[in-house]
């Protein structure tokens, strides 16, 4: 595997034990109606990323609504040597924490 999985009980200590920038990979307007407490907004606009955002010198954790769209791009990250993360579950998942 070339990202790391997460469950969303985990998402602080993983944040804190790689200093991890928590990414929220859903539209604007999902995001502006909720979303994690620290994440930031990247979206995946028509099967566009923005790359230039990530560095491969920072470990990112990745969500989406359910969890398949952020597990897509983090296999794709990852296989281009970025480190990464997904949330299982997405922020559906998130909310229940």
């Amino acid at each position: 595997m070339t990202f790391d999985i997460v469950y969303p009980k985990d998402i602080e200590t993983k944040r804190k034990e790689k200093n991890a920038i928590i990414v929220d990979v859903r539209e604007p307007m999902d995001y502006k109606m909720g979303h994690y407490q620290g994440a930031v907004n990247v979206p995946i606009e028509s099967g566009k990323e923005h790359l230039s955002f990530f560095s491969k010198r920072r470990y990112y954790i990745l969500y989406c609504e359910h969890g398949g769209s952020s597990m897509q791009l983090a296999r794709r990250l990852g296989l281009a040597g970025f480190q990464v993360a997904t949330v299982i579950g997405g922020y559906e998942a998130m909310k229940k924490i």
